[in-house]
Order: C-alpha cells, then structure tokens, then sequence
C-alpha cells in the first residue's frame, strides 16, 4: 500500500504532464510500471530544423484498479543547434488511462492534462486525449501504437516489444509528433514537429 501511495504522489507533485500509454499496460491496483526511453529526435518547424541530441524520457504508471491507472510521461528533446534561440522542448502529461479491451488485442483510451516549454519561452497547457494498443505478433513479441490530439500537441508512436525477461521488456518504436503554438526564446511563436527513433525498457515492480 506504501509504493501504491508514494507513486500517486509523485504524479500529482509535477506541475502538469506529455503524451503516451505504456505499450505493455497492468492496471491492477498495486500495479506500478516504469518506462525508460533514449532517442535523438530531430526537431522542425516553419524556420528550419535541428539535429536532436540523445536524452531520456521516462514514464511512470501506477494502476488503481477496475482497468484505470495513472500516468506520469516527461520528455526534454535537446537540439545540437538552436531553433529560434531554444535549444530544449520540454513535454509532460499527466493521464488517467482506461483499458477497454484485452482479448486478441489490448486497447486503452486516456485523457489528461500536457504541458509544453521551449525553453526560455512560455509554457503551454492543455488538454489531451488518446488511444493506445498492443497485438501479440509471436511469443513475447508484441506490436504497439500510441495515438494522441491536444489542443497544444498530437502525434503517434508504433513500435514492437520483446519480452527479455520477467517483467521487463525491450521497445524499439517511430515517434511523430506536432508541438503547437510553442513561444520561442527569440519571442517568435511556431509548430514544432519531433520525429525520430526510439529504444527502451518497461519494468514492471
């Protein structure tokens, strides 16, 4: 009961969150899972484009039982050179995710609350929904896509998991998603577009 109450708290103590949904979802009470990434995406928008620089993202879920959890995602996508004066895109979600269906496939709808920040420049709040689902393709291999639409965001990942060992799993997956309306350090304001390749691993504790 200990970590079920810690890990809520640490969701609720981030000022706001990004967008995803674990591709290997538990949602039992008790149930916590962590998601490390590590990915260079490039970063575009109306003036130009940037090189990525590797950094990690993270997630946590924490599930609260009758197929709903809680999710925290937090993404920093670092640039070699700037875009309009900022070097860094800052993304978070905060979510409530519910699983609606796991026979043949595992499909969940979430909806939640993201902020993004180019930093130097203004946050941006708001609203996002979406739907994420995995398909068993061969044993311990899954196939996984994330769709998500915002106010301030959308976008997809599709990927596949490989199960390398009990309650840890290997993701290998696309990125492609629209930041909106973002405000630079030089005050301009753009889109910006991140996509590019991404690897992690899935714990369940």
């Amino acid at each position: 009961m200990k970590k079920i109450i810690y890990v809520v708290f640490l969701l609720f103590i981030f000022t706001s969150a990004l967008c995803s949904a674990s591709p290997v979802p538990n949602y039992s009470l008790g149930e916590i899972s962590i998601d490390m990434n590590l990915g260079a995406p490039d970063l575009t928008n109306d003036s130009g484009k940037a090189d990525g620089k590797y950094n990690v993202g993270y997630s946590v879920t924490a599930g609260v039982g009758f197929g709903f959890a809680g999710q925290y995602t937090y993404n920093n996508f670092k640039t070699k050179s700037p875009l309009n004066g900022s070097n860094e895109i800052k993304a978070q979600q905060l979510n409530v995710i519910s699983n609606i269906f796991d026979t043949i496939a595992n499909v969940s709808v979430f909806g939640g609350i993201s902020q993004t920040e180019a930093v130097g420049g203004s946050q941006k709040d708001g609203l996002v929904v979406g739907i994420a689902a995995n398909v068993p393709i061969a044993p311990k291999t899954k196939v996984y896509g994330v769709l998500s639409t915002g106010n301030h965001l959308g976008g997809y990942e599709i990927g596949i998991s490989y199960r390398i060992a009990k309650d840890t799993d290997f993701n290998l997956g696309y990125h492609d998603t629209k930041y909106k309306d973002l405000t630079f350090e030089d005050n301009t304001k753009n889109d910006v577009i991140s996509k590019g390749f991404v690897g992690g691993v899935h714990f369940k504790l």
